[in-house]
């Protein structure tokens, strides 16, 4: 009876955690594929009162009209643009400044870490007429560009919050035999540091790139024609006052979920083999 009623407690336990991981997924995935559904039926069955759950016909018109009748891969390509720079410049800043806040001591480095924290809490309804004040002083209004340094704003905070707990976690002996063979800092960081810290340093870099590409206020204020405006700003210009254009909204977020599904990809497979090296005990 025992042996019953525990292999009924694993079942009920099994169970729950299935039914709950099922139910996070349906939530989850369903958008997913409601939006590629949609991209793919025409535009008489779209718009019927009840639309249903499966495409009865397939078209690649929208994706056709996507391409050759509107400007979509122009802002495809300046989010690319944008947000790719944008990741390595905050990766480059976010390395450095997190390695120096947690193995250098220095005057102030407590009050600039948690600055750090507090610059990333800001929001951006706060500082988007400041930096459009900026930008244009610097002559970089209607300038993809401006971009560049705006979102360096959020992405190289959050950044260093994340890296700086990611360095903590390594074990600081295996610094201490470095420089004792003669390496300094830079040469620590850059032989020692980095390859131990490549899985947290892949994900916060997706995560940045996914920052700067899904971002839309600063886009819409400091961008204001077509050719220096993002993805984001694209998809919305096929709404017109109170009509959607559904087929080119859902087949231009289709194709503008491919640059950050791909690099998530990428990263996840780097963060597992990084995971299964093995670590080091202190």
């Amino acid at each position: 009876m025992a042996g019953t009623s525990l292999k009924r407690q694993k079942f009920l336990k099994f169970f729950l955690i299935y039914t709950v991981i099922a139910i996070a997924l349906f939530f989850t995935l369903f958008p997913i594929y409601w939006m590629i559904k949609s991209s793919i039926t025409p535009d008489d069955i779209m718009y019927t009162p009840r639309p249903s759950l499966f495409p009865e016909r397939i078209t690649f018109a929208h994706y056709k009209a996507l391409f050759t009748e509107t400007s979509f891969m122009r802002y495809f390509f300046n989010s690319v643009y944008v947000a790719t720079i944008t990741m390595v410049i905050s990766m480059i800043i976010s390395i450095l400044g997190s390695y120096s806040m947690t193995r250098l001591r220095f005057r102030g480095r407590v009050f600039i870490m948690r600055s750090i924290i507090l610059s990333y809490l800001l929001p951006v309804a706060v500082l988007f007429i400041p930096m459009y004040i900026l930008m244009s002083k610097i002559g970089l209004n209607n300038n993809k560009n401006s971009l560049l340094i705006v979102y360096l704003t959020f992405t190289v905070p959050y950044s260093c919050y994340m890296l700086i707990s990611y360095f903590r976690a390594i074990p600081k002996s295996l610094e201490e035999a470095a420089l004792i063979d003669g390496c300094t800092h830079l040469q620590t960081l850059i032989r020692i540091i980095l390859p131990i810290a490549s899985p947290g340093i892949a994900v916060v870099a997706t995560f940045a790139f996914t920052l700067s590409w899904n971002e839309y206020l600063y886009a819409l204020v400091l961008t204001t024609s077509p050719s220096q405006q993002t993805v984001t700003i694209g998809i919305s210009t096929f709404q017109f006052s109170d009509q959607y254009i559904w087929g080119l909204i859902m087949s231009s977020s289709v194709i503008s979920s491919i640059p950050a599904v791909t690099l998530y990809l990428l990263a996840q497979r780097y963060l597992i083999s990084g995971l299964a090296s093995g670590g080091v005990k202190q």
